[in-house]
């Protein structure tokens, strides 16, 4: 399939499945694997239709760096398991966007560049309205039961090395830096996700995004239909 198709089915579904209460839409896959992308096309897309869409980020909900840091900064099992504020993320946006919550939610709880909380006014969401949201860890347990569909964007690890590395060689001391960061840290954690929880087998769709004009798409028919 084309991009264009995929993004396509992809929408088309999430609109078809939702229903008249907010709708958690969630994309997860390793480090680099193009699921901020994905989830902005998807989010572009669509709004073109008319739907409401509270966008997101798993990283405005990471922990400050004296506790995602506290066993290293190099550590890949620190980055797994200290680097996001589960807690925030779920009490301030998932939880209150789920069928028993309020609608009262933030999509922002921590500063990267400042390492500070921020204190972000709460919006009350449409009850109709889509939550997009993406991070690499997203689909751990107590997150994912907090979500109504699951993307997984699934790249190999070579692959997204080297887009990661390119991408982010600027923030981290350069290209072999960056590499290294990726070896070291971000892909070891990623490896820990898969083997741990296991995403792919909760995902509603699946997109292999080793190419990115026609990535393939695996959609999982019994998950959508339950």
């Amino acid at each position: 399939m084309n991009r264009r198709d995929v993004l396509n089915t992809i929408t088309e579904t999430i609109i078809a499945t939702k229903g008249s209460l907010p709708f958690r839409v969630g994309i997860s896959g390793i480090t680099s694997s193009g699921k901020t992308t994905l989830a902005n096309e998807l989010t572009e897309q669509l709004q073109q239709k008319g739907v409401n869409v509270i966008r997101a980020l798993m990283d405005d909900f990471h922990n400050p760096k004296s506790i995602r840091y506290q066993n290293g900064r190099g550590s890949a099992k620190g980055y797994y398991g200290d680097a996001y504020d589960h807690q925030s993320l779920l009490l301030k946006l998932l939880a209150p966007l789920g069928p028993r919550g309020n609608r009262q939610y933030c999509v922002k709880s921590h500063d990267l560049s400042t390492d500070l909380y921020v204190d972000t006014s709460f919006k009350v969401a449409q009850e109709n309205s889509v939550l997009m949201i993406d991070g690499t860890f997203l689909f751990k347990e107590d997150l994912r039961e907090e979500l109504d569909f699951m993307i997984f964007v699934k790249t190999d690890f070579d692959i997204a090395l080297e887009r990661g590395s390119l991408r982010e060689q600027h923030a981290l001391g350069g290209l072999e830096c960056a590499k290294k960061i990726f070896l070291e840290r971000y892909h070891p954690a990623s490896r820990m996700y898969l083997e741990e929880c296991e995403p792919e087998k909760y995902a509603d769709m699946i997109v292999l995004n080793n190419d990115l004009k026609e990535p393939e798409l695996i959609i999982n028919h019994k998950r959508i239909n339950d």
